[in-house]
């Protein structure tokens, strides 16, 4: 990943973390674009500190000039984009009936046309280079669901479908496009899933979710990076419009 530049959308924690601080310590300039400021500005001290290459731009990607000023920033901190990675998601659950307007459009807002618009503005750029490599990190709701999840099943599965459309658009121009659905990985967002559906023992359904799992526990974020940094590398070279789960043989059940 020398020379390589990357954006990495929800870049501060999470998948998202992982993937940053995998690309930065194997050489690639990172560009963490997240709305956690605090997260975000410490994440990129933490690079600096032992001399890697990173930028925090503290945006929105649901909002069509925060994603125009992500692909500007990366450009004219770094010279260019090279790698993006769509990771920045929300999750509530809820069916047709309980999930208010609002609520739905803010989740097909950041994680179905976060993914659009980053990606409209950041092609350009990769189309200038004359390559590029997309990952959009959609999940394992966007293959298959379960009962109360309706926006954030249909957001993903969006991404599911947009990455396969992208990957067919702009092969030809060398830019690939890929999607990772991951299933239960221990992160804060799951965490927070967990405390929603009992405030009181959200440990216990931590480990049930664990033991639901055939592999027996929950992936780590760390694991889910790995697969994405293969996935922007130059030995994944003749891969696009593939999807790939991290679910711990979840989806292999069904």
């Amino acid at each position: 990943m020398q020379e390589k530049v990357a954006i990495i959308t929800g870049g501060a924690q999470g998948i998202g973390r992982a993937t940053t601080l995998a690309l930065a310590r194997d050489g690639a300039a990172v560009l963490v674009a997240d709305r956690d400021e605090s997260a975000a500005h410490d994440l990129v001290a933490g690079i600096r500190s032992w001399g890697g290459h990173a930028a925090a731009c503290i945006a929105d990607v649901s909002l069509e000039a925060d994603a125009a000023r992500i692909a500007a920033d990366c450009v004219g901190t770094f010279g260019g984009i090279d790698i993006l990675v769509n990771n920045a998601g929300i999750q509530r659950p809820g069916n047709v009936e309980s999930t208010p307007l609002e609520l739905w459009n803010a989740t097909i807002g950041v994680n179905l046309t976060g993914v659009y618009l980053v990606s409209r503005f950041v092609i350009p750029e990769m189309r200038r280079r004359g390559s590029g490599a997309i990952v959009n990190v959609a999940s394992l709701h966007g293959l298959l669901t379960e009962p109360g999840w309706s926006a954030y099943a249909a957001s993903k599965g969006g991404v599911v479908s947009l990455s396969r459309a992208m990957a067919l658009d702009y092969a030809a121009e060398g830019i690939r496009v890929n999607c990772v659905c991951p299933g239960a990985i221990d992160t804060s967002l799951l965490r927070s899933t967990a405390s929603l559906e009992d405030a009181q023992h959200p440990e216990a359904v931590l480990k049930r979710w664990a033991a639901e799992q055939p592999i027996g526990r929950l992936g780590t974020p760390e694991e889910v990076a790995a697969l994405i940094l293969f996935l922007v590398g130059p030995q994944a070279s003749f891969i696009t419009g593939s999807v790939y789960s991290v679910d711990g043989g979840l989806g292999a059940g069904f």
